[in-house]
C-alpha cells in the first residue's frame, strides 16, 4: 500500500501523515516504523542497482518515488564495498520500530552498542535492519560479521579480517589486517552472534576502538561486552495485550506487534484467516511465547496444520511442539528447542544446575525462594543468579524496593524438561512446595481479612497463584508429597476466592478429593479438610453439590471424634448453609445449634458472633421469630473480628450478613423502616470489602426485600449488581440467583414473562428456599412446583412463608371461583402470621380477608380487622401493603 500511493504520485513528496494513513487506516503508528518499512523498500527497488535510491526522503517532510538517471559506469568502481557481507532480509520486520530509533540514536552518540536479549528475540534481525537503514548514508561503509559458524574463538580476528579481504590466515596478523581496513575509511563493525566467542571479542572490539577513532562497533549477544563506550541495548518480547485484558476485535489485536507478527507470518505461509472469535487464542499462543519473534514465527507455522485454538491448548503443555521451521534458517532456528540447547549449552555448570532448579518457578521469584529451592549459599547465589540475568537468561523486574526474576516461558519449559529427568527432581519441587506454604501465607496477610478491594495486595497472590497451582498438581501426581498437597489446597482457599477462581478452586478440590480417597498415606484426618473447602468454592461457583453432603456429614464425625475443634465448625457451618438452602429449615437449625455449642466451648468471639447469626437465621426461616430476633440482636452487638483460620475466609463477613439477616426479620414483624436502613447498610459495608459476602446477602435476603416493600425499581437495580458482582468475581450461583430476580422483574413490569425467562430456564435447577422466596414476589407460581423441594422433610410447623404460601394458594382458590375455600385458606394463613409474629404477612392476609368480607357485606368485620393489623404496623407507611391496606380501609369507612 505504501508503494501504490507513492506510485499514484511520482517524484512529488507524500506527507508521513498521509502515508501512515494508507497503510494502517485506522490505526496509529509512529514515524520510527513508516521508516523501518520505507527502508526494506528501498531495498526491494534498489536491488542490483548503484545509483540513487528510488526512494528519496526529504526531512521533516516525507518520502517521494522517484526516477534515478542512468548511473555512470565510470563510477562504479567499488561498488557493493559499502555493504559488506550484509545479507538481505526475505520478510518484513514487526514491531521494533521503537527499538530501530534507540539503536540508531545509539549508535549516534556511541562508539559500541550491544544489542542483548535471549535467543530468538530478533537481535540479529534488528542489527541487520539497522544496517539497511543506514546502507544508503555515506557516513561510513558497513561491515558485517557473523560469528555463530566459528568453533573457536582464535578464529575470530581472521573471520573479521576476511570479510575486509583479508586472507583469513589466523597467522598471518588478521587484527592488523583489520585496523588497516578500518582507519582507511570509517566503518561500522557487526559482530552478530558472539556469546560463545565472548571473552575474545570483547578483548578485541576494545582494542579496535581504541586505535580507530572512526570505527563503529554494533554487536548481538546474550550478554554485552562490558567494555568502555559501550551502550546496551536490551530486548524484550514484542509488546502484547496487557495481562487481564482482551482486544474486542481482531483490527484491535493487530495494534500490538507480538498479535501482528503471529496472523502475517501464518497468513503469508499458509491458506488461512483469522475472525474476531480468534483473538482469545492468538493472545494466549503469543503470551505463552513471551512475545519472542522466533518461537512465534515457528507457531504461526503450525496454525494450519492443527487450528488456532488447538495451537494455544498444545502450547499449554508442551512448548516442544514448535519444530519444523524454515529450511533456510540456520540449524540451531529450525527448532525453538535447538536455539535453547545451542545458548544452554554455552553456560557454566553451575549455571546451568540452577537454570534447570529454577524453572519449577511458574513466574517471578525472589531471591530468597530461589536459595530456599536450590539450596544454595547466598553469596553464590546471587553470582549466579547476577550472571544469568547478564546473559539473558534469567529476568530481572523491579518494582520499589522489590527485585524479582523470572524465567520466560520458552526457556522455563526447555528447562523443565531436564528437571523432570534428573533424579533430584523430587525433592526439588517438594521444597518448591513447602516453601509457597510460607509464601502464601505471607501474601494472605499482606491483604487482611477483608475478601476483596485489596488492590496491589491481590498482585502477590496473582504472582504465585500459578506456582500454587503446579505445586498441587505435584503433589496430586504419584511420587509427589499427597499431604503436603492437601495443605496448599486448603489454606490456598483465600487465593483463589480474592482472584475470582472459585470454580477452579472446586474443580482441584474434586480432582484432588478422588486421587486421594485411596491414597496409601492419608487417612481420614488429612482428607477432612477438604470436604469444607470444596463445600464453599462449589457452593458460590456452581450451587451444592449432593456429593459433597456425605463428605460434610462424615467430616463432622471424623472432626469430632479428633477433637478438630476449628474443622468441626467448618463442616457444620457448611451443613447449616446445604439445609438451610434446601428449604430444610429444621435441620439447618439442628447445625447451627451444634455449632453454637462448639464456637462457646471455644470461647472464640468471632464464632460465637457467626453462632449467634446462624441461629438466628435458622430459627426465623423455621418460623420461631422470636427466639430468632435475639440471637439476631446479639449478632449485630457484637464486633469481633474473624480469627486468623484461613478457612473463614470462604465464609461470608458479619458485616453484611448479619444485617441483611436481621433487615428481613425485622421487615417481618412489622418494622420496614429500620428493615430499609439495615439492607442499606449491608450493601455499603458489602461493597467496601465483602463482595462474596455482599452476593449472597443480596441474593438470599436483600432483593427479596425490595420486592416485599413493592421498590421494583431498587430490585431491578440491585439484581443488576448482583449479576455484575457474580460475573466479575466467578459466582455463578448467584448470578443465577440475579437472573431469576430480573425476571421476576419483567414479569411485574409486563405481566408476562421474557422469552429468556430464568424462572423457566431453571425451573428443575433451584433449591427449595429459592422456591420458597421467588413465591413470595410473584404469586402466580404453581404451588406444587413451589412445594416440591420440601421433599423428605415434611413438616410439621410452619415456616417463615408458610402463612404467605398459604395466602397465595387462597387467591388462587378465589380465582377459580371458590370463595369459601378461599376463606377458609385466609383464616388458617391469618392465624398461621398472628401465632408466629410476622405481621407483614399478617397485613397482607388481613387486606385480602377484608376484601372478601366488604364483598359479601360484612363491612364491619372487614374493618375491625384490617385497623387492627394496620396499628401494629408501626413502620412502613410508604410500602406497597400499608398504602393498599389504608386505601381499602379509608373506602369502608
Amino acid at each position: 500500500m505504501l508503494l501504490r500511493t507513492l506510485a499514484q504520485n511520482p517524484g512529488e513528496t507524500i506527507g508521513y501523515a498521509e502515508l501512515i494513513s494508507s497503510a494502517w487506516p485506522g490505526i496509529h503508528v509512529d514515524e520510527a516504523n513508516l521508516r523501518v518499512q520505507m527502508s526494506a523498500l528501498r531495498r526491494l527497488l534498489d536491488a542490483g542497482s548503484s545509483g540513487p535510491s528510488h526512494i528519496s526522503n526529504t526531512p521533516g517532510r516525507g518520502y517521494a518515488l522517484t526516477c534515478p538517471p542512468v548511473p555512470n559506469p565510470e563510477n562504479q568502481l567499488g561498488a557493493g564495498l559499502n555493504a559488506m557481507g550484509l545479507i538481505s532480509p526475505l520478510s518484513s520486520m514487526i514491531g521494533r520500530g521503537e527499538d530501530v530509533a534507540i539503536a540508531l540514536d545509539r549508535l549516534q552518540r556511541h562508539r559500541c552498542l550491544s544489542i542483548v536479549g535471549p535467543g530468538g528475540i530478533g537481535k540479529t534481525r534488528l542489527a541487520v535492519e539497522l544496517c539497511w537503514c543506514l546502507a544508503d548514508d555515506d557516513q561510513f561503509r558497513i561491515c558485517f560479521v557473523d560469528l555463530a559458524p566459528l568453533a573457536s574463538a582464535d578464529l575470530v580476528p581472521a573471520a573479521i579480517a576476511a570479510t575486509f579481504g583479508g586472507t583469513g590466515d589466523p597467522h598471518n596478523a588478521p587484527e592488523q589486517l583489520i585496523l588497516a581496513a578500518v582507519r582507511a575509511t570509517p566503518t561500522l563493525l557487526v559482530l552478530d552472534n558472539c556469546e560463545h566467542v565472548l571473552d575474545v571479542t570483547a578483548a578485541l572490539a576494545g582494542r579496535l576502538l581504541l586505535q580507530a577513532p572512526d570505527l563503529r562497533i554494533l554487536v548481538t549477544s546474550r550478554e554485552p561486552f562490558l567494555i568502555d563506550g559501550e551502550a546496551v541495548l536490551r530486548l524484550g518480547g514484542l509488546e502484547l495485550p496487557p495481562e487481564g485484558t482482551m482486544p474486542p476485535s481482531l483490527v484491535e489485536a493487530l495494534n500490538y506487534p507480538g498479535i501482528e507478527l503471529l496472523v502475517e507470518r501464518a497468513m503469508a505461509a499458509q491458506s488461512v484467516s483469522f475472525s474476531d472469535q480468534d483473538v482469545p487464542a492468538l493472545v494466549q499462543i503469543a503470551r505463552r511465547l513471551d512475545g519472542i519473534p522466533l518461537a512465534i514465527e515457528l507457531a504461526a507455522g503450525r496454525i494450519e496444520a492443527i487450528g488456532v485454538e488447538a495451537l494455544a491448548h498444545a502450547l499449554e503443555g508442551q512448548i516442544s511442539l514448535l519444530d519444523g521451521g524454515k529450511r533456510t534458517a540456520l540449524p540451531r532456528h529450525r527448532t525453538l528447542a535447538a536455539t535453547l540447547e545451542w545458548s544452554f549449552n554455552l553456560l557454566s555448570e553451575d549455571e546451568r544446575n540452577l537454570l534447570v532448579m529454577l524453572s519449577v518457578f511458574q513466574g517471578e521469584f525472589q531471591l530468597e525462594a530461589a536459595g530456599q529451592v536450590s539450596k544454595s549459599e547466598f553469596e553464590s547465589l546471587l553470582r549466579l543468579v547476577a550472571s544469568l540475568v547478564t546473559k539473558s537468561f534469567v529476568i530481572v523486574s523491579r518494582s520499589g524496593q522489590s527485585v524479582r526474576y523470572r524465567l520466560l516461558e520458552t526457556t522455563r519449559a526447555f528447562c523443565a524438561s531436564r528437571l523432570a529427568d534428573r533424579a533430584d527432581a523430587p525433592e526439588i519441587q517438594h521444597r518448591h512446595a513447602a516453601h509457597l506454604v510460607t509464601e502464601l501465607a505471607q501474601a494472605i496477610r499482606i491483604g487482611g481479612t477483608n475478601a476483596e478491594g485489596r488492590g496491589d495486595h491481590n498482585a502477590e497472590l496473582r504472582r504465585i497463584a500459578a506456582d500454587i497451582r503446579a505445586a498441587i498438581a505435584w503433589g496430586l501426581r504419584e511420587g509427589g508429597d499427597a499431604r503436603l498437597a492437601v495443605q496448599l489446597i486448603v489454606e490456598s482457599g483465600p487465593m483463589w476466592l480474592r482472584l475470582s477462581m472459585l470454580k477452579d478452586y472446586a474443580l482441584v478440590i474434586e480432582r484432588a478429593i478422588d486421587i486421594f480417597s485411596n491414597h496409601p498415606d492419608l487417612d481420614e484426618t488429612d482428607l477432612v479438610w477438604l470436604a469444607p473447602s470444596l463445600h464453599k468454592a462449589w457452593y458460590n461457583s456452581l450451587g451444592l453439590s449432593p456429593k459433597v453432603q456425605p463428605m460434610l456429614i462424615k467430616a463432622i464425625d471424623v472432626a469430632h471424634r479428633t477433637e478438630n475443634r476449628s474443622c468441626h465448625l467448618d463442616c457444620l457451618w457448611a451443613m447449616f448453609g446445604t439445609r438451610l438452602t434446601q428449604a430444610r429449615y429444621g435441620d439447618a437449625l439442628i447445625y447451627a445449634r451444634e455449632f453454637q455449642q462448639v464456637a462457646e466451648a471455644s470461647g472464640d468471639t468471632a464464632q460465637i458472633a457467626m453462632a449467634h447469626r446462624i441461629v438466628a437465621l435458622s430459627m426465623w426461616r423455621d418460623g420461631n421469630l422470636v427466639d430468632a430476633a435475639r440471637h439476631g440482636r446479639a449478632a449485630l452487638r457484637s464486633n469481633a473480628q474473624m480469627t486468623a483460620h484461613v478457612q473463614l475466609d470462604l465464609m461470608y463477613k458479619q458485616g453484611v450478613t448479619s444485617r441483611a439477616n436481621m433487615s428481613n426479620l425485622l421487615w417481618l414483624t412489622g418494622q420496614a423502616d429500620a428493615a430499609l436502613d439495615l439492607a442499606h447498610e449491608a450493601v455499603t459495608v458489602g461493597l467496601s470489602g465483602d463482595l462474596l459476602g455482599l452476593a449472597y446477602g443480596l441474593g438470599m435476603m436483600i432483593i427479596p426485600l425490595t420486592f416485599w416493600v413493592g421498590d421494583i425499581e431498587q430490585a431491578e437495580s440491585l439484581s443488576a449488581l448482583l449479576m455484575k458482582i457474580s460475573a466479575e468475581n466467578d459466582y455463578s450461583y448467584w448470578g443465577r440467583w440475579g437472573r431469576t430476580y430480573q425476571s421476576a422483574v419483567h414479569r411485574l413490569k409486563h405481566g408476562v414473562a421474557a422469552p429468556d425467562d430464568a424462572i423457566i430456564a431453571y425451573a428443575d435447577e433451584l433449591d427449595g428456599l429459592h422456591r420458597h422466596i421467588l413465591a413470595t414476589i410473584l404469586p402466580g407460581l404453581p404451588m406444587a412446583w413451589i412445594t416440591q423441594m420440601d421433599g423428605e422433610e415434611k413438616r410439621h410447623h410452619p415456616h417463615w412463608s408458610t402463612a404467605e404460601l398459604q395466602r397465595i394458594a387462597a387467591m388462587q382458590l378465589l380465582s377459580g371461583g371458590d370463595a369459601e375455600g378461599a376463606r377458609a385458606q385466609l383464616e388458617f394463613a391469618f392465624e398461621t402470621a398472628r401465632s408466629q409474629g410476622a405481621m407483614a404477612w399478617e397485613l397482607r392476609i388481613a387486606t385480602n380477608l377484608a376484601e372478601l368480607d366488604l364483598h359479601s357485606g360484612y363491612q364491619t368485620l372487614a374493618r375491625d380487622r384490617l385497623s387492627e393489623s394496620l396499628r401494629r404496623m408501626t413502620q412502613g407507611t410508604k410500602t406497597q401493603d400499608v398504602r393498599q391496606a389504608r386505601r381499602l380501609l379509608s373506602a369502608i369507612k
